[in-house]
């Protein structure tokens, strides 16, 4: 199934088809290091402010908690699509195309360990629907997207 969505604020309409497990994984993964490399700036400064003294505790822990949600609301809010996202041509839309909305970001981050936590089964669940919806975009009511390639 096709939807139409736009690209940008303007009035740039393009044609994108439901993304499939490989490049949501992959965008996934390169997620998962810009955030590790932010969490590593972070208790390197948070370290060097404390002469050297290593931190943990569920102060530590919640802080990157929300660093990393942080990262998620910002760029899903803002642009629709996280840089790895953006470096796998993906992007996350409401179920009519438009841009997903604060809440079903919000409805989505709540769900997504879920899918994760039983084996990956949330993930897999994309092949039982023609959209490929995982469980946190059935959720959220929201559809990841593949976007075409530029033409330059």
């Amino acid at each position: 199934m096709w939807f139409r969505l736009l690209e940008t604020p303007a009035v740039n309409i393009v044609q994108a088809s439901p993304a499939g497990l490989g490049r949501r994984l992959g965008a996934l993964l390169y997620d998962t290091l810009l955030i590790m490399a932010l969490w590593m700036m972070t208790l390197f400064i948070w370290i060097a402010i404390d002469d050297g003294q290593a931190k943990s505790g569920l102060g530590v822990q919640s802080i990157l908690l929300c660093e990393m949600l942080g990262f998620y609301v910002y760029f899903l809010y803002n642009r629709g699509q996280t840089l790895g996202m953006r470096a796998w041509r993906i992007k996350l839309v409401d179920e009519s195309g438009k841009a997903a909305s604060l809440l079903q970001i919000a409805i989505r981050l709540a769900v997504a360990p879920f899918s994760f936590a039983l084996l990956g089964l949330g993930f897999i669940w994309l092949y039982s629907n023609s959209l490929k919806q995982t469980w946190h975009d059935l959720a959220s009511h929201s559809i990841v997207v593949e976007l075409p390639k530029d033409k330059k």
